[in-house]
């Protein structure tokens, strides 16, 4: 149910036009935030924009943004800045993934990619729309990090950069909590979002051993990080900064418990 308190205040999704971001921008306009969607596929996100308004958005609409240029980016805050002032949320979700490969194996640009997109995108977005709120004096900034901000998966591209993303938001809560403003992030575990779906459509992912590796036995669906998000930027999480809460089914849990009871079996 929209909160009426709520109909004054905006967030921005980044890369809100499908996934993790459509189902965190979707629960914004449940909770009555008007809701940007900025992303590069004006169609998609149109539709979520319209999805949006549907859900109880008092306003909700689509800008145009590429998170690899970084022109693009503050062009998004100016144009967020002239329509609504400084936004209350700000959501950098927009990423790509990687499958498997070793660290000797990484082709350089499949890396630069990866970390201009998934990192270099984040910052820019935390430097645009943190300006925007210090100035203000008061906002949430949510990142979205992975699994691979924890623990060092065989993703030599994706994990470094997810776990630079878990440092900068720990330094921004730090440097801008004083300006009223806090920062936290999500870890999704093994999220059912269209990049997931794809992987195993293409037999690079096998869904029963991923279930097995999680302690609920069931994967993460967009809709569960999504009331993680929403929570972590509500006054509900007023003392909260600083923090990447896992959303994982407790896949970080199940994966040493596992292991080391490989080697060490309990008598019955």
């Amino acid at each position: 149910m929209a909160d009426p308190a709520l109909h004054d205040q905006v967030c921005v999704v980044i890369g809100g036009t499908s996934g993790i971001g459509e189902a965190i921008a979707l629960r914004f306009a449940e909770a009555g935030y008007h809701v940007v969607v900025a992303g590069r596929d004006g169609a998609r996100g149109g539709a979520v924009a319209e999805a949006c308004r549907a859900a109880g958005a008092p306003l909700a609409g689509f800008e145009q943004v590429d998170v690899g240029d970084e022109s693009s980016l503050r062009d998004l805050g100016v144009r967020v800045a002239a329509a609504a002032g400084a936004p209350h949320v700000a959501v950098n979700c927009a990423g790509i993934l990687q499958s498997g490969k070793r660290v000797l194996a990484q082709d350089l640009d499949e890396d630069e990619r990866l970390w201009r997109i998934n990192y270099r995108g984040t910052l820019i977005g935390c430097q645009v729309f943190g300006a925007l709120m210090a100035e203000a004096g008061r906002g949430a900034i949510l990142n979205v990090g992975s699994l691979a901000s924890f623990a060092s998966l065989s993703l030599p591209a994706y994990t470094p950069g997810k776990h630079a993303v878990l440092a900068l938001t720990q330094i921004l809560a730090s440097e801008l909590g004083p300006k009223g403003v806090r920062v936290n992030a999500v870890a999704p575990g093994y999220t059912l979002s269209d990049g997931l779906k794809a992987k195993i459509a293409a037999g690079e992912r096998d869904p029963e051993a991923i279930l097995e590796t999680s302690a609920l036995r069931r994967f993460v669906q967009p809709h569960d990080v999504a009331e993680a998000a929403l929570f972590l930027c509500s006054d509900r999480a007023a003392a909260i900064t600083g923090v990447m809460l896992p959303v994982d089914a407790g896949w970080l849990v199940q994966a040493p418990y596992a292991h080391y009871l490989r080697g060490n079996p309990i008598r019955e």
